[in-house]
This record gives C-alpha cells, sequence and structure tokens, in this order.
C-alpha cells in the first residue's frame, strides 16, 4: 500500500499496526517524513508527480485530503494509475463545497474551497480521466466547537484568520463536515491519459 501525503503517519499507523499492511509513506516535507519514520513507517520524501517506483508495484494507494494541493493533479493522477497494479485501486478523499460552512459564514467569507482543483463536486470526473471505474460516496457529519477550538483551527488556515481576531464566542458552533470518499479502480493506459 503506498500513502501519499500522509503528513505525520496517523492512517498509514493505523493501516500497519491494526490491518498488518505493508505500507509506504509518501511526503514532501522531511519533517513529516521524519514524524511517520518515528512511528515505525517506511516513509520517503517524494513528490506525488513523480513517484519513485516501477510499474504496477501497489495493490492500493491512499490520497487523503492532499490531491487539492497537487500543482499538476492530472500528472499526479497519472503517476498514481502508472503505480498501481492492473487490479489496484486508488482511494481520494477529499472536501465539499459545504464542509465547514458555519465557519464561512461566521467569518463573513465565501468559502475558500473553490480555489481547490479536486473537490467532491469534481473529483469523479477528475479520476475518470486515469481509471475506468470511480465510485463516490458521501460522509455527512457535524462537529460541535467552541471557542478556543475555532480559534486554533482558524490560526491553521490563512484564509478563516479573520476568526482568530473575532470577539469571544458565548456559544460553541455547530459546523458541518461535508467529505467525499472516491475509489478509483482499472488504471487507464499510459498513453489514453
Amino acid at each position: 500500500m503506498l500513502e501519499v501525503g500522509g503528513g505525520e503517519g496517523e492512517l498509514a499507523a493505523r493501516l500497519l499496526h491494526e490491518l498488518g499492511a505493508e505500507v509506504i509513506g509518501i511526503d514532501q516535507s522531511e519533517a513529516m517524513v521524519d514524524e511517520q519514520r518515528a512511528k515505525g513507517l517506511d516513509a520517503r520524501v517524494g513528490d506525488v508527480q513523480q513517484l519513485p517506483f516501477g510499474d504496477h508495484e501497489f495493490d492500493v494507494a491512499v490520497a487523503a485530503w492532499m490531491l487539492y494541493h497537487v500543482p499538476d493533479l492530472d500528472h499526479g493522477l497519472a503517476e498514481l494509475a502508472r503505480v498501481l497494479k492492473i487490479d489496484g485501486r486508488l482511494v481520494a478523499v477529499t472536501n465539499a463545497l459545504d464542509h465547514l460552512q458555519e465557519l464561512w459564514d461566521l467569518a463573513q467569507r465565501e468559502t475558500a474551497l473553490r480555489r481547490f482543483t479536486f473537490r467532491s463536486d469534481n473529483g469523479q470526473e477528475l479520476l475518470r480521466r486515469h481509471f475506468e471505474h470511480v465510485e463516490g460516496r458521501d460522509a455527512h457529519g457535524w462537529v460541535t466547537m467552541d471557542d478556543a477550538a475555532i480559534r486554533r483551527f482558524a490560526d491553521s488556515w490563512d484564509a478563516l484568520g479573520s476568526l482568530v481576531r473575532m470577539p469571544p464566542l458565548g456559544e460553541p458552533v455547530r459546523v458541518r463536515r461535508h467529505s467525499t470518499l472516491f475509489v478509483a479502480s482499472r488504471p487507464r493506459a499510459a498513453a489514453s491519459s
């Protein structure tokens, strides 16, 4: 299994320790690779746009909440298709435009998620360029965030930075979560992508 852009390796560590999966993690950040290695993972510095693996090496590739950061998304998806076995699967997770809508409303801003190149509304179309079969499942939910949690989250994302400077909130805010999990299979031949 290959996990690209896995950050601190939380998911990869669970796959390794709970399922016994053989996992290789790739991340552009040396600090994140060090975090992954500290969890006992085989982690390497690398870029999804130029994966350091041969053709058809992996049964599964996981790209959780990271494809929208890839500058040349088509090239990154072509690389993921290339390293997957013919019967391999790509599991890709992303967010919908209404994800965290209540925080955007609180910040009095339109969602910055429109800038993301890979979202719930266009993910299936983008994946079909490189995979014959694509299925998507939406995951809806709610999280309640108090004032401190909202400020910590806003402090980590410039687009919501104005929330750090807002007056204190008296009550927690109920915030929607809306993500989509895509499973793509049967990588298309490189010549057709």
